[in-house]
């Protein structure tokens, strides 16, 4: 019996490990989003935190009036940062939204030369039988020769 051999291997070899490769963009890509929520979370947290010092030392009368226009600018500052974070995660969001789009592709790719060497290696598997019956037929046939 010869061996299958599907023809479009090399090709199905070349497709997974692009897929492989774009999975580890969006793996990359995702680990980038999650830490740059953290980052916009800890702004927002440092944010809160010194307009919360602020309105303490208003309160209680502590700071003077250079105290409270550093702190003004500072969480001005944080705001803006907080801004850019926020577009900086839009924008890692889109890519991750192209990147999955990427993996699809790559996978669809894949799951098509899937499909077709399976159905290759049926039609393979029932031209072997075939054969085999073929022979066991020609076997029986010349052995009912010789009897008779």
């Amino acid at each position: 019996m010869r061996r299958f051999s599907f023809r479009l291997q090399s090709i199905l070899n070349i497709k997974e490990k692009k897929l492989e490769d774009e999975r580890l963009k969006l793996a990359n890509i995702i680990s980038t989003l999650e830490l740059q929520k953290d980052v916009f979370l800890e702004l927002n947290e440092k944010k809160d935190s010194y307009s919360k010092e602020l309105n303490c030392a208003i309160e209680n009368s502590i700071l003077d009036i250079q105290n409270v226009v550093s702190y003004k600018n500072y969480i001005n500052m944080l705001e803006q940062d907080i801004k850019t974070q926020f577009e900086i995660i839009k924008k890692t969001q889109t890519e991750l939204e192209e990147q999955q789009i990427q993996v699809n592709k790559a996978y669809k790719e894949v799951k098509i030369l899937e499909k077709l060497k399976e159905k290759q290696y049926k039609n393979f598997l029932f031209e072997y039988e075939q054969n085999q019956i073929k022979e066991i037929d020609d076997i029986t046939s010349s052995r009912q020769k010789k009897v008779v």
